[in-house]
């Protein structure tokens, strides 16, 4: 392989996913948004099925801004955002290069982790959040953020798969930004993924982020972003599992202490409960059904690429284990509570009986 002779030349996307609250009002956000547009298609230069699209469309816009420096190079002016109706975000920046694969490493390294875009991309998120507030249900940005690159060439020389083989050493430690070497069979396993729909194109995606030789790269540029964005509220939503299974032991208690009448305070914290799950699992369902790929086998296949890379299918399974618990615990809640008022209402049952045989031995009619 020739890495320093193999020369690419196109676009890195930079994009980071963010939660910014439970649901958005995406007609009520685009009235706030200058140039706001629907994004509906996911496919949008092959024949598709008629299903084949977002529903909801979510918003996108084009923010403007000073570029930011990474290593030596340089965004472009401005940033794309990208609302969706559960709550989540993508901030994406574009960073124009034309340099060989070796150069490009450099790029990798430097892109990886970089505070300095970061910071910005919280910014634009921020100020959107506090601009459509009213739009946005239980407005706040999370800490946790996915972010990922994707390298789309649209200028190459020769066959796609032949100037991969050319460069594979440099694209694989450049999806891995590694500027060191890598073992011999981690860059075979990523370049036996590669994935094509004609001859003239071909994506190579990863954990950190995927390269694409292709002219026209939008539509798996849109599923590797919703990927993310996946991953980030997942991740995000499995945390707030966490939080609310660790005060589950406390709350058990708090609901199995005997009170002078049962279901006040319990009745209390089981709601709050049970809206904390109903929450997650509607969010859960929100964000795998914002986008269908049933029928269309090559995008069908760069997401689940996409998803066995960033370990989807686990993430996923851990939510509904935790959200299974949880179901299991508001259960046994439910059961004490509605044990606590039975018992209530039998002393009520024995006391009136025995007031009701007292009172003729007292004079009392009733």
């Amino acid at each position: 392989m020739s890495d320093h002779a193999e020369h690419f030349a196109g676009i890195c996307h930079a994009i980071f996913c963010f939660d910014v609250g439970f649901s958005v009002d995406l007609d009520a956000l685009a009235s706030k948004l200058e140039n706001a547009t629907r994004e509906r298609a996911v496919r949008v230069r092959r024949p598709s099925p008629a299903w084949f699209e977002y529903e909801p469309a979510p918003v996108g816009a084009h923010l403007p801004a000073s570029p930011v420096q990474v290593g030596g190079w340089s965004t472009e002016p401005g940033a794309d955002v990208r609302v969706y109706d559960f709550g989540a975000v993508a901030v994406r920046y574009r960073i124009p290069f034309d340099a060989d694969a070796e150069t490009l490493v450099g790029l990798g390294v430097e892109l990886y982790d970089h505070e300095a875009l970061l910071a910005d991309a919280r910014r634009h998120v921020t100020r959107l959040v506090e601009t459509a507030s009213h739009a946005i249900e239980r407005a706040e940005v999370s800490e946790h953020v996915e972010d990922y690159a994707v390298y789309a060439v649209d200028r190459w020389v020769g066959d796609p798969k032949d100037a991969v083989e050319r460069a594979g050493d440099a694209i694989v430690r450049l999806l891995h930004a590694e500027r060191g070497a890598l073992a011999s069979d981690r860059v075979q396993r990523t370049l036996a993924g590669a994935i094509s729909y004609a001859p003239s194109d071909l994506a190579i995606v990863d954990w950190n982020a995927a390269f694409l030789l292709d002219a026209e790269p939008d539509d798996v540029l849109t599923v590797l972003i919703h990927a993310n964005i996946e991953l980030m509220e997942v991740r995000w939503l499995d945390a707030q599992l966490d939080d609310l299974l660790d005060g589950a032991h406390d709350m058990l208690a708090r609901v199995n202490r005997k009170h002078l009448w049962p279901g006040g305070a319990a009745g209390a914290e089981m709601r709050r409960f049970a809206e904390l799950q109903a929450d997650s699992a509607l969010l859960f369902e929100g964000v795998n059904n914002a986008i269908k790929l049933i029928g269309d086998q090559h995008l069908a296949r760069v997401f689940q690429t996409a998803s066995d890379a960033l370990n989807l299918p686990q993430w996923d399974a851990s939510v509904l284990r935790k959200l299974e618990v949880a179901e299991s615990i508001y259960q046994k809640m439910s059961d004490r509570v509605s044990t606590h008022r039975l018992e209530a209402l039998e002393w009520i049952i024995i006391i009136l009986i025995l007031i009701s045989i007292v009172m003729p031995f007292m004079g009392i009619k009733y």
